[in-house]
């Protein structure tokens, strides 16, 4: 009856969510009028179940009931925890799954109550209970999880999701411009690092193929705008406002020097966001200026193409009279070439390196100039591409659509050292985007990659081990990764390298140790030893290190090496003075020392562990809680055994 009790009360909690203004927004609406049609259905059922001793008694309901009464106590969260800057793909792919289970749930329910219950009252009788079945069987509800599944299945292989799924999972998302595209990104990048930080690592890989998914939308959206079908005359895409996708008629200059059309970019900010649509960095201020540079450089173009600002504009051009684009240029160089103490205002300065963006062919030019048999063209060219990969997505989009990965992974094995470290270097920049780092794996670059980490300079072996990291994100990469051999180079980096480097060789190792055989591989190569001298505090790696414990100590291998290393002393010390996440880790390593050793345990006992896990269990996070909770009843489970033993 309080099962049933609790199942009514939460229906009834989110039927009252009808007033909430977070839900009056799409598509979250549509989802929500979907449950609140089965739901209406199924109260007064529930209401009748409570006080039908019948029914509270069977077995077979009961646990229908509780299965019900998780899906919509879950998701009644998910709508109270919505807002509007949420992401609104991982809210459709959760809560489409939960209404799928409710009416399924809902349909066993009222099939179980036909056909074994006969002696119920009107509203649960037969005919009744098969009215409201065929009132949930015909609810509607969408099904946009599963064509947004089938795409990020299509981003695996070599095209991508074509740009008509991508309109279509845009269009059921209610993804309807493309700075609601780019909000739904930043949306995912939050949801991301705050997943992260809960080590929840499965979700993450979810939501960075979310993420590679709305990268594509977006880019579907750039080529639909620069299509030559939509205009006569194709728009440089620096005039283009990267929210809009418009010609800028009123460009404004952000903190990160990005240049955007003051109505969208005024908007972005209104909403509360506080990172460049562009670079994706956080602006210190979100304040902007007047870019009149590019608004002449705009006019100028407009007036040699014969295209048409609107009066508003071009008025307001006239009035500043502001200079041509080749009159600018002309007078920064005469500023120059007069004097060296001449500085130019950083407004002007940021202006013109914007004036003059890669474009496609340019990019061509450079991946053509990798083919070179010159070592200083191949030198350049990987430097420039370097840059270019660094400085945004579509730029990574490009670079890798014009096929320079192949040729950058059979650069690593350049005799020159700045080439080979500019290679590496993109690479690393390309592999933020899904799709790069499959293809980066396919190019065959693994083995290319352990060489810089065995051979390269201090900066490509950092960047190596670092490339490595974001490839293992891709499950199948962590086992090709360690059946190659990176992993002795990456405790030699760990052990040897630079600050820089020792914190990328643990971020990788981290990653590579989720997948098991590779935990006996990290502790042969003498991983332990490392780890814990960068427990101490004065290696500023606590936390990476004991990350990486944690994960080892779950093997046999792994508790040895950290019991002779002399880490128990470190691992109590990180519970009583270290940050969240380390006394997390920490807690959870000692946990495995514990219970698979009573040498062990005596050892942690010994250094006075049982004063911190006591706090820990109080004040800690969810998981350092549990952690502790469980060592505590280990340790007075084993004194009770001792205790009777006696």
């Amino acid at each position: 009856m309080s099962l049933l009790e609790t199942l009514l009360r939460d229906i009834s909690s989110f039927l009252n969510l009808s007033s909430s203004e977070n839900i009056n927004s799409e598509p979250v609406q549509k989802y929500y009028q979907g449950a609140e049609e089965i739901l209406k259905v199924l109260k007064p059922i529930i209401l009748n179940a409570i006080f039908d001793s019948e029914i509270t008694s069977d077995e077979v309901l009961s646990k229908e009931f509780k299965e019900l009464g998780v899906s919509v106590e879950e998701l009644l969260q998910q709508f109270e925890r919505w807002q509007p800057l949420s992401s609104k793909a991982y809210f459709v792919l959760q809560v489409e799954s939960l209404i799928s289970e409710i009416r399924n749930s809902c349909l066993d329910i009222f099939r179980v109550l036909k056909s074994s219950h006969q002696h119920l009252p009107y509203e649960l009788s037969s005919a009744s209970l098969e009215l409201h079945l065929q009132k949930i069987k015909h609810v509607g509800y969408e099904q946009t999880s599963s064509v947004i599944k089938e795409a990020k299945r299509d981003q695996v292989g070599n095209f991508g999701p074509s740009s008509e799924i991508l309109l279509r999972i845009a269009e059921s998302l209610s993804l309807n411009s493309n700075m609601e595209v780019l909000i739904e990104a930043v949306a995912l990048e939050k949801l991301k690092e705050n997943t992260a930080q809960a080590e929840k690592l499965a979700e993450v890989d979810c939501i960075d193929q979310l993420i590679a998914l709305i990268t594509n939308m977006h880019h579907c959206l750039f080529l639909k705008k620069q299509s030559p079908t939509c205009s006569s005359v194709p728009t440089p895409l620096d005039f283009i406002c990267p929210l809009s996708l418009e010609l800028m008629t009123d460009p404004v200059i952000v903190a990160s020097g990005q240049t955007y059309e003051r109505s969208f970019i005024k908007k972005w900010f209104d909403l509360g966001l506080t990172v460049c649509p562009k670079t994706w960095q956080t602006l210190v201020h979100t304040l902007f200026i007047p870019n009149y540079t590019m608004k002449a450089l705009i006019a100028n173009w407009c007036e040699l193409n014969n295209v048409k600002l609107p009066n508003l504009v071009e008025s307001t051009l006239n009035q500043v009279y502001p200079p041509r684009a080749t009159k600018v240029k002309k007078l920064v160089e005469d500023l120059k070439s007069k004097s060296n103490n001449v500085k130019l205002p950083d407004l002007v300065e940021s202006t013109l390196n914007q004036v003059y963006p890669p474009r496609v062919s340019k990019v061509k030019k450079l991946v053509e100039d990798l083919k070179s048999t010159s070592t200083d063209t191949q030198r350049v060219a990987t430097a420039q591409l370097r840059l270019l990969a660094k400085q945004n997505r579509d730029n990574r989009i490009i670079i890798a659509n014009c096929g320079a990965i192949i040729l950058l992974v059979d650069l690593l094995n350049s005799p020159d050292t700045k080439t080979q470290e500019n290679s590496v270097t993109a690479l690393l920049n390309l592999s933020n985007i899904d799709n790069n780092k499959t293809a980066i794996a396919d190019a065959n670059a693994i083995e290319p990659l352990i060489h810089v980490l065995k051979t390269g300079s201090p900066e490509a072996k950092e960047n190596s081990a670092a490339t490595l990291f974001s490839l293992s994100v891709i499950e199948d990469n962590k086992v090709r990764i360690g059946r190659s051999g990176a992993i002795r180079p990456l405790v030699d980096l760990l052990g040897n390298g630079t600050p820089r480097g020792k914190k990328d060789a643990a971020t990788a190792l981290f990653n590579l140790s989720i997948f098991h055989e590779n935990k006996a591989r990290i502790v042969k190569a003498g991983a332990v030893r490392y780890l814990v001298h960068l427990m101490h505090p004065a290696a500023g790696m606590v936390d990476k290190a004991v990350a990486v414990l944690a994960s080892l100590a779950t093997t046999f291998e792994g508790r040895t090496a950290i019991g002779q290393e002399g880490g128990i002393p470190l691992l109590v010390e990180v519970v009583e003075l270290g940050s969240a996440r380390g006394k997390a880790n920490a807690t959870a390593a000692l946990l495995q020392l514990c219970t698979n050793s009573s040498r062990f345990c005596m050892m942690v006992l010994q250094e006075g562990a049982v004063p911190p896990l006591v706090a820990l269990s109080q004040s800690g996070t969810q998981r350092a809680k549990e952690k502790a909770q469980a060592l505590l009843s280990y340790f007075r489970s084993q004194r009770h055994g001792n205790a009777r033993r006696g």
